[in-house]
């Protein structure tokens, strides 16, 4: 008996009864996951003119997560099989799409399964030193130790054998009648008939997804939203994955993301973590990825491939073209002050803005792996069939005067990503350009450039493995003001990475077992005026995390995090000078499974806000979950009920808290709320038969302090409402 096998016998006997415990226990709610994800990806606190980061890179995201919770991973496929290593690539390729794991981490789990082979129980992953304790729990939500796959040919009778549909129906019925949709004379509806929607308050959406063996998927999706009078989205996509040389060929809507996102990136945004998202695979060239949700703008239409042209590299090139929303300007109809992108076609003066713009994109990525380095280099150029003219003819906006002007876009970037040893660099290199806007077709302010939209962007990163438990992360960032994109997102403070200068310092640890931190600093600057502040305005953001499992039955979780922005507040009639306004947030949850079947999970969440020019507010909430589920006998699948109860309680919108509630499927869970009151929501999801799952949801929401609820059209005349969601799935 070798060193290594009597190594591996005496850890699984020290670990035994964890290992069994990690077995029997609740080790992550896919509820708690998703509102990890959601605080790491999304920025909470966005304070642009409009919420552009809502654009469903998120949503696309958690379908993506989810559907490889309900199909996961068998970690035995990570054995190297002789004459074919396809089934193993696969698999890495699904570890990939895991935002919470870096590459480093993969490698080290297709080294232990090819050496161990095979895994019996996830409890081993205790024995990989590069897998933290929380990084392990998440990862039970996508991973199983199975019997290893069989990997065959794919013949077309196997891929249809193999095929497994699904199908997706939701509608959702408010109880209550908002402005928009109360009855008016018709001598008001002529005069002003934008004061009423077109629809009814319903909301219906229809997905279907086949997939294959995870070689074929194909799906579409349908949607009508409250107001709207017909299903008026319409959103397809065919994908195959590894045939041949083809990676990936996709025709229909479709997503990319190259590099650290400088030059395209149309997926989530990365968030400021110092535990995951800035060095997983995420945050690294990922490539194509279909379009599956709602989101009805941020994503291409067309076709794009990935095709392997040598051993150590491969290239991306990809057509779109397609019809977006904008808003024509007041003073000229030949131009756009800016994209809509809310997808919202409600009233007449927003269809009028429907599909008014003619978009067509290509580009490509070419990639190049060589002992441990990954070097590409990405371009793209965009075209708009009417120039994007925004509108900075005052005092106030003229930081408007630096978003994308123009109907030519073009930008290039070169990325790298090197790792060795305990050492993780990476980053990017880019420069845009536009053809700007003609002053004498649209006239802007008296503030011009020729090129307004010339410009270099860069990011760098480092990760240090200081021992298996601690890790260590750096980030620095220049995004000029003149560099603007149509496409790009990437880490940092705004919404676009434009008009920021940064650095970010970060820190993960396991101090003890079952203990882990997170902390960051990040510090930033906008050289330039930007939304609500003057040129040089500077900010500080940071975060501490503590994650705590004292038993198998018992998890506790506090965040607190600070964040504070130079605003202007205005000092005499005209001046203006810059203070800071700070937001300080603390949440602490406590999860306690009583058994099997009941799970208890309590919440309490609070913030304090400074600002200069107003009295300082605060907010707080209380939430009480209850989950019950249970095996259904007979057939396959599971009964669970939830009810939450929350109580919040804040001075003014600007205090708002947030909370996780539960939700159906495919459906972000994650909602704020302002002002006083109460909130409940009952949801019940039950397996009508072995391949048919209902899901209801109730939610109630009541106001202490408010007569009305909302404003214009969407204002309710009752201080409580409530709704009722219906989905239906059926897996073929």
């Amino acid at each position: 008996m070798n060193h290594c096998t009597i190594r591996r016998i005496l850890l699984l006997c020290i670990f035994i009864c964890e290992t069994s415990l990690l077995n029997a226990q609740s080790t992550m709610e896919w509820d708690d996951f998703v509102q990890d994800l959601y605080e790491q990806y999304a920025n909470q606190e966005e304070d642009d003119e409009v919420l552009e980061t809502e654009d469903g890179g998120l949503d696309v995201l958690i379908d993506e997560l989810y559907e490889i919770h309900l199909s996961p991973v068998n970690l035995n496929d990570l054995k190297t099989k002789e004459g074919s290593n396809e089934l193993q690539t696969q698999t890495t390729d699904r570890l990939a799409q895991l935002p919470f794991l870096t590459r480093q981490q993969i490698e080290a789990l297709v080294y232990y399964v090819n050496v161990h082979y095979p895994v019996r129980t996830l409890g081993e992953l205790m024995l990989i030193r590069e897998l933290d304790y929380l990084t392990r729990m998440r990862l039970m939500l996508f991973c199983y130790a199975g019997e290893p796959s069989t990997e065959g040919t794919y013949s077309l009778r196997r891929l249809w054998l193999f095929a497994q549909h699904e199908l997706i129906g939701r509608t959702d019925i408010p109880l209550y009648t908002k402005d928009g949709y109360q009855d008016k004379p018709q001598s008001v509806i002529e005069k002003s008939p934008n004061k009423i929607y077109r629809g009814n308050s319903n909301y219906h959406s229809l997905r279907y997804q086949v997939k294959s063996m995870h070689r074929i998927t194909a799906g579409f999706q349908i949607e009508k939203d409250a107001g709207e009078d017909y299903f008026d989205y319409i959103s397809g996509y065919a994908m195959l994955n590894q045939i041949g040389k083809i990676r990936t060929l996709i025709v229909g809507d479709y997503k990319l993301s190259f590099g650290q996102g400088l030059v395209i990136n149309n997926g989530m945004s990365f968030g400021k973590s110092a535990g995951w998202g800035l060095f997983s695979n995420a945050s690294v060239a990922h490539g194509i990825r279909k379009h599956s949700s709602m989101s009805e703008s941020n994503h291409f239409r067309g076709a794009a491939i990935d095709y392997t042209l040598g051993e150590n590299s491969h290239f991306t090139a990809f057509l779109s073209y397609q019809n977006l929303d904008g808003t024509l300007r007041t003073n000229n109809h030949n131009a756009i002050s800016s994209l809509k992108t809310d997808g919202l076609h409600r009233t007449l003066l927003e269809r009028s803005k429907k599909g008014i713009v003619h978009e067509l994109s290509a580009g490509g990525n070419y990639s190049y792996y060589h002992k441990g380095w990954l070097l590409g280099l990405t371009g793209i150029i965009t075209h708009f069939s009417m120039p994007l003219a925004p509108k900075f003819n005052t005092q106030s906006s003229l930081y408007r005067q630096f978003y994308p002007q123009g109907t030519l876009f073009s930008a290039v970037g070169a990325s790298y990503s090197y790792r060795r040893n305990r050492w993780i660099v990476q980053g990017e290199y880019a420069f845009s350009t536009s053809n700007g806007v003609d002053d004498h077709t649209v006239q802007t302010s008296n503030v011009r450039s020729s090129n307004p939209n010339t410009g270099i962007a860069a990011v760098n990163s480092m990760r240090y493995r200081l021992n298996s438990y601690t890790f260590l992360s750096a980030l620095v960032r220049y995004y000029d003001a003149r560099y603007a994109t149509i496409y790009s997102k990437a880490f940092g403070e705004n919404s676009r990475p434009q008009n920021e200068v940064g650095a970010f310092v970060g820190i993960t640890v396991e101090p003890w077992t079952k203990v882990h931190l997170e902390a960051y600093i990040d510090c930033f600057q906008s050289p330039k005026q930007r939304y609500r502040a003057s040129a040089g305005a500077k900010g500080i953001e940071g975060q501490f995390k503590m994650t705590y499992n004292p038993s198998e039955r018992t998890t506790w979780q506090i965040r607190y995090r600070l964040k504070s922005k130079q605003q202007d507040v205005k000092v005499g009639n005209d001046a203006t000078q810059l203070y800071y306004a700070t937001r300080h947030g603390l949440r602490i949850q406590w999860n306690y499974r009583l058994n099997e079947q009941f799970l208890l999970k309590t919440t309490a969440s609070g913030t304090y806000c400074m600002n200069p020019s107003s009295p300082d507010e605060m907010g707080y909430l209380l939430t009480q979950h209850l989950r019950w589920e249970r095996q259904m006998k007979g057939m396959r699948g599971k009964q669970r009920a939830d009810i939450s109860l929350t109580y919040f309680n804040t001075d003014s919108y600007a205090s708002k808290v947030y909370t996780n509630e539960p939700s159906l499927l495919y459906t972000m869970g994650m909602t704020s709320l302002f002002y006083q009151g109460m909130k409940i929501v009952a949801l019940y999801s039950t397996n009508v038969s072995s391949r048919l799952t209902l899901t209801c949801k109730l939610s109630a929401t009541k106001y202490f302090n408010r007569d009305t609820i909302g404003t214009g059209l969407e204002m309710i005349n009752a201080s409580h409402k409530e709704d009722i969601q219906l989905q239906l799935r059926w897996k073929l």
